[in-house]
């Protein structure tokens, strides 16, 4: 379409439901502002150096099930990510912020020792504006999985001491925004086991290959500067990942 054929139907939308075109108009510009900072203050404008997941995994052959393929679910190329890497990991230990309906989390569970759920609870949702559609579907496919512990509570105030553990693998997938991200990453590298520990954020990339430059924003002034070179692309994925491990 040319780009004249949209001034009457920009305008229509503009009068009509203004609020579409002014949250695209305000990630554009949050994207291009976090973009031109990430560059200027990491030189990155290619974005992260990427692992090929063949390189982790081979042999790569998984299966995931309690998938639903609706509205903000992980792809389920990155479920089955977090599945084989806890599968690897002795005893896991997996920690998920932001897991909502439960998709990745049950998926891990059937292969983790034990997993922690840190969610908003649905009073929280509900003070954010998200409604009865999304709060009722809140841990659908976790509730009732014995080795599950599900906290509601909003990360960026959630005391961690209080869980009293550290994990093998951790999965960031709350607020995306770049101060949500920042404060997820400043507390997830704390609770580390150890050397072999593990973190993925997701939404580093949407739609494979188009980086959200607030993400990456928020996860390299959220992580450690010693740790800032082990973090890298997972090639197919939509995931950002740290870890210790030697690759191409």
């Amino acid at each position: 379409m040319k780009r004249r054929n949209l001034i009457i139907p920009f305008f229509q939308i503009l009068f009509s439901n203004p609020s579409i075109i002014l949250k695209a108009l305000y990630h554009a510009v949050t994207n291009a502002n976090r973009k031109e900072y990430v560059i200027n203050k990491y030189g990155l404008k290619g974005g992260l150096l990427q692992i090929d997941l063949l390189d982790i995994f081979p042999s790569m052959n998984e299966t995931i099930h309690s998938f639903t393929h609706l509205y903000g679910t992980s792809l389920p190329i990155d479920i089955c990510v977090l599945k084989m890497f806890a599968k690897n990991l002795p005893d896991c230990e997996y920690l998920e912020i932001g897991a909502w309906r439960g998709e990745s989390i049950v998926n891990v569970a059937s292969v983790a020792k034990h997993c922690t759920s840190l969610s908003l609870s649905d009073k929280e949702m509900n003070s954010f504006g998200y409604g009865e559609k999304f709060t009722r579907v809140q841990r659908f496919f976790s509730k009732n999985l014995p080795n599950v512990e599900h906290i509601e509570h909003n990360s960026r105030t959630f005391d961690f001491d209080k869980l009293g553990r550290k994990f093998d693998l951790i999965f960031v997938d709350g607020d995306h925004s770049y101060d949500g991200v920042k404060i997820d990453t400043q507390n997830v590298f704390k609770l580390l086991k150890n050397e072999n520990s593990i973190i993925i954020w997701h939404d580093y990339t949407s739609q494979y290959e188009h980086i959200d430059w607030e993400v990456f924003a928020g996860i390299l002034d959220g992580a450690p500067a010693d740790k800032r070179s082990k973090i890298f692309h997972l090639t197919n994925t939509l995931c950002a990942i740290y870890t210790n491990g030697n690759f191409n």
